[in-house]
């Protein structure tokens, strides 16, 4: 039945073999890749949600900092996740990009570069709250 459904033909490099990709795989590819993308930004809006409790002293910096990193890990692994899904390898061991390869850096990016601002954001309020706090009265018990 849906072995005549033709979509995103690609030429291998000696032109003798087409692929053809059934439209409901890279659909569901594209699923997929939107789903894993938006639970990385909400796990990420979460770190900066705990950053900011963190900074208003609703929540302390340790727990903030304790919550953060299995926060972030989740969001690390969904970036990877959005990342992998979106190429596919085919037969001939060439990878094919199921959207722009433009869009795809971009939202990349995104998920990266929010990853590492919010571990140096955490890493600075770490540095100077808790390790600092501690320090100093360390320095005033003695």
């Amino acid at each position: 039945m849906g072995s005549n459904r033709t979509y995103g033909v690609s030429r291998a490099a000696d032109q003798s073999k087409t692929y053809y990709f059934d439209p409901r795989v890279l659909r569901n590819r594209k699923r997929l890749a939107g789903i894993f993308f938006t639970l990385a930004m909400l796990s990420h809006c979460v770190s900066f949600f705990l950053l900011y409790l963190a900074i208003t002293q609703k929540i302390s910096y340790y727990l903030g900092v304790m919550i953060f990193l299995p926060v972030w890990i989740v969001g690390y692994w969904f970036g990877t996740f959005f990342s992998q899904v979106l190429d596919m390898k085919l037969p001939d061991g060439t990878k094919k990009t199921i959207i722009s390869k433009k869009t795809k850096k971009i939202l990349n990016n995104i998920v990266f570069y929010m990853g590492i601002l919010l571990v140096a954001i955490w890493a600075y309020f770490y540095v100077t709250h808790i390790l600092m706090v501690e320090k100093n009265t360390q320095l005033t018990n003695n």
